[in-house]
């Protein structure tokens, strides 16, 4: 089954090796520490992460949105999934992969050109770079040219990835109805594609991820495999970027019909604005422009410099035209700024081009962030940062300016700082900028601005923020003792190697190795910083402890025994319908309840403790729940807190319609409303509590 391949180590460490060789540099430059820091463990997280996923306490994260400005002033989204939620989704990426490589085979540099899957299977590359496939791309239009197909359609898809429908993206591999695998993703997806928790969609994959790519590949398959059958026309896709080639306007036509209908049937808009239809009257009008290539995937970004000053420069002016001078030719522009040796006359040029072009501005900062000080640069960063509405820009101009400005020149922009790190509207990467500004201002004695960092509700932005903390942050109660009490492991991974080299552990700081996430655990043992095995991970706590905000207990797996898989079972069925259905919600948690509670008490038989009541009677059978609940047996004057929780939940779930249509006095039933969701929800925390708290010191 496809849920098995997915949950299998084999797929998960696949996975991570794909993450770790992707060739898209700017999604990957927001984790490329995180990255680092989980690899350091890496055995032992794919484990864990393998058992939540086949135990059902893997829960997917809520995905951050950043905007990139586009030239046409709008912005591109980029959706950034957690470390292992990035990893389940490449491993959903690998099986498609695999279960389709045959069909997918058959279109690849023969119709279809972008994001070719590399061979064998089990490659640690996933695709090829694009250039192989752009050039083959290139390849057949001159072939179809010279052979007289002179009528050309160009065809681009709006929101491409936003308009993609989960539903049928898993058709594309499971077609036959609904599967475990397919239920599973669709949750999945659900949560990814949302723009805030509470809003979820049935389409849209997250932007940015390798893994996307691949995906959207076969959402297009079945429009490819049907384009390619036909004859009369000729069919070429490079992403969403689409040539139909015919001989005559009529068959174009045709064509460009049935391929919109096709489209339009999977949900997919056509851009109105870019669709064009006419006869090339040369081999560079059938050509085109280049496709959208994600930025810096075809840039030296990182490497040697290799542009010396004199040829850079004039490599940049051939790239200009005008007055005020603007860009005319972006690609020979980035080249210059990714890899040109600094100089004096190219900052005063990416000064200048900083104020008007800001959808090239990875490749103006990365220029910046290779040269010393400016003043010519920190002007026109201030000057940009004052105007600009894009929070991307707003972000990386903070980083130029913490590296780059002097003490004194930092004062006069620390209350702006301050303004957009409490801001609670304000986007990962303008608050990422912002904070590593007053970091650095801390750093250099201005004042005392990184306990700003702890009050952050997202675990991301914290992390990132690691590498940038003053040596003030590592006190006793200072920002890295509150990032350790972080119920997400993102910050505490990043923490590891700085507390390594400051021969610092969490006992310094008050934390105990079981209460740290288990990701945490791992790095921190492998580092050292932790000694001892490496326990085992327990679903049931995991659920337990992120529903119901409690203590994390791995010794679930222990007090239920035998009935552990079951209870399990259960709970994960509960959970899942936590928010979609509070009645069946609580019939399910009541039945776990009541699973735990027959655990609890053959527990307290086997060791003779106070309050263990008989569950059989003479005949054999199992006595009520309700009974043993009631407040005068035994166990309930003995446990008085556990017990009431556990009582409230089954009498409030004999009282759903779904048990009894009326209550023992006549009264009609009723549904679980969300107020009393939360408040049963609190009873239940209060009796797992005191289950934690009783057995935590027998097992």
């Amino acid at each position: 089954m496809s849920i098995n391949k997915l949950f299998s180590y084999r797929n998960l460490e696949l996975a991570w090796r794909r993450l770790n060789t992707a060739s898209n540099l700017q999604y990957k430059r927001f984790f490329r520490g995180l990255y680092y820091a989980y690899e350091i463990a890496v055995e032992g997280n794919l484990k864990d992460l393998q058992t939540r996923l086949r135990g059902g306490s893997y829960i997917p994260s809520p995905a951050t949105r950043i905007y990139l400005p586009k030239p046409s002033g709008l912005q591109r989204p980029i959706t950034l999934l957690s470390i292992e939620d990035q990893v389940v989704w490449q491993g959903v990426a690998n099986i498609f992969a695999k279960d389709l490589a045959r069909r997918r085979k058959a279109v690849e540099l023969r119709s279809v050109f972008s994001n070719i899957l590399g061979r064998p299977h089990n490659n640690i590359f996933h695709v090829k770079n694009w250039k192989f496939g752009y050039k083959h791309f290139q390849d057949k239009l001159r072939t179809y040219y010279n052979k007289g197909y002179r009528w050309v359609c160009y065809l681009d898809l709006a929101a491409f990835y936003d308009t993609i429908s989960h539903d049928l993206l898993l058709k594309t591999l499971h077609p036959r109805g609904a599967t475990q695998f397919k239920d599973t993703v669709l949750k999945w997806l659900k949560v990814w594609s949302a723009r805030r928790a509470a809003f979820t969609h049935a389409h849209g994959i997250p932007q940015g991820p390798q893994a996307s790519n691949v995906l959207a590949e076969f959402f297009l398959l079945p429009i490819d495999e049907e384009m390619a059958s036909r004859t009369s026309f000729i069919y070429l896709r490079y992403v969403d970027d689409i040539r139909l080639l015919a001989k005559d306007e009529y068959q174009l036509r045709r064509a460009a019909v049935k391929l919109e209908v096709l489209l339009r049937d999977k949900g997919l808009i056509p851009q109105g604005k870019k669709h064009a239809r006419k006869q090339a009257s040369s081999l560079k009008e059938m050509l085109g422009s280049l496709p959208s290539i994600p930025i810096r995937e075809d840039e030296r970004q990182g490497k040697t410099w290799t542009i010396p000053k004199g040829v850079a420069i004039n490599k940049l002016r051939e790239a200009l035209e005008g007055k005020p001078q603007r860009v005319s030719d972006k690609t020979r522009m980035r080249f210059v700024f990714f890899n040109a040796e600094p100089c004096w006359e190219l900052t005063r040029y990416a000064s200048k081009l900083l104020l008007h072009h800001p959808q090239h501005i990875d490749a103006i900062v990365s220029y910046l962030g290779r040269c010393s000080y400016s003043s010519t640069a920190i002007k026109a960063c201030k000057k940009k940062l004052a105007k600009t509405p894009y929070e991307y820009v707003q972000g990386e101009l903070w980083h130029v300016l913490a590296r780059m400005m002097r003490p004194k020149e930092m004062k006069k922009l620390i209350p702006k700082a301050v303004s957009v790190a409490k801001n609670r509207e304000a986007g990962l990467h303008a608050k990422w900028g912002a904070l590593h500004f007053l970091c650095k201002a801390e750093s250099e004695g201005l004042g005392r601005y990184s306990r700003l960092v702890q009050y952050q509700q997202s675990s991301l932005l914290q992390a990132l923020l690691v590498p940038a903390l003053p040596d003030a942050s590592y006190s006793k109660n200072g920002v890295v003792s509150h990032l350790l009490r972080r119920s997400s492991y993102e910050p505490g991974i990043m923490l590891a190697e700085q507390l390594a080299k400051r021969n610092l552990t969490h006992n310094y700081f008050g934390r105990k190795s079981s209460q740290l996430p288990t990701q945490v655990q791992n790095v921190f043992r492998e580092l050292g910083i932790i000694r001892g095995p490496r326990g085992k991970i327990d679903p049931v706590g995991e659920i337990l402890s992120i529903r119901y905000n409690i203590q994390y207990w791995d010794g679930w797996r222990q007090l239920l025994d035998k009935d552990y898989a079951h209870a399990l079972q259960i709970l994960v069925g509960s959970d899942a319908v936590f928010s979609s259905g509070p009645s069946k919600w609580l019939g399910d948690q009541n039945s776990f309840n009541n699973a735990l509670f027959l655990a609890i008490l053959k527990q307290m038989q086997k060791r003779n403790m106070a309050g263990a009541a008989k569950f059989i009677d003479r005949r054999g059978r199992l006595v009520k729940y309700g009974h043993l609940l009631d407040r005068n047996q035994i166990f309930s004057k003995t446990y008085p807190t556990l017990a009431e929780g556990l009582r409230e939940s089954n009498k409030r779930r004999n009282s759903l319609p779904g048990s009894h249509p009326y209550e023992e006095t006549g009264r009609r039933t009723s549904w679980l409303s969300s107020n009393e969701q939360a408040d049963m929800r609190n009873k239940l925390r209060s009796s797992y509590q005191e289950v934690v708290r009783v057995f935590s010191t027998v097992l």
